[in-house]
């Protein structure tokens, strides 16, 4: 509706007409969002069914703090001189991350001369965010079925929601300024 008030304004603008937007009045619908913090406990039993790959992806995608569409987009070429360079997509703005500890292990065994993505498909090409929420619903399914107690708790996770449960713990350990750094927001 905003994207229609704004194309009659500017017609009303431009002369077109003279008339008031027929959306005036109508009555909108709240929108709600998703309001999840992923428990560790949570985590813990969804990473107890995931292979190596897939415990991989889900700690890349914690410890950087970043959209799974940027994880999948790792390529040893964003690496150099010790650092990962990442360039989001959804805002195009630029982090870095110095490669130490944990993200150094997983890119050491993941990258290497015949496989220069740190995560691949099946033929070894650049794994795409489809596949990687297919597999990763899987995943869910699967530890729903192991766990059903906590059903109802995993049925809610996403992978996405890593990228807060990282910003929120970044706050509560260090500061909401470097959670903001870690996210790329200003």
């Amino acid at each position: 509706m905003g994207l229609f008030n704004h194309i009659w304004n500017t017609a009303r603008e431009w002369g077109y007409t003279n008339l008031i937007s027929p959306s005036t009045g109508i009555k909108k619908f709240k929108t709600t969002y998703r309001d999840i913090y992923v428990e560790d406990f949570v985590l813990e039993k969804i990473y107890a069914c995931a292979d190596q790959r897939m415990k991989d992806i889900m700690d890349t995608a914690y410890l950087l703090g970043q959209r799974p569409i940027d994880v999948v987009k790792i390529h040893s070429s964003h690496i150099y001189d010790g650092i990962l360079h990442i360039t989001q997509q959804k805002t195009g703005k630029k982090v870095r991350f110095e490669i130490i500890g944990k993200l150094k292990e997983i890119i050491d065994r993941r990258i290497n001369k015949e496989n220069q993505w740190l995560f691949t498909n099946k033929w070894g090409g650049k794994l795409s965010r489809n596949v990687l929420s297919h597999h990763f619903a899987e995943l869910r399914l699967q530890a729903m079925e192991t766990y059903p107690e906590l059903a109802d708790e995993i049925s809610k996770v996403q992978l996405r929601d890593l990228r807060a449960k990282a910003a929120t713990d970044i706050s509560l350990i260090y500061s909401t300024e470097d959670a903001q750094k870690q996210l790329g927001y200003s």
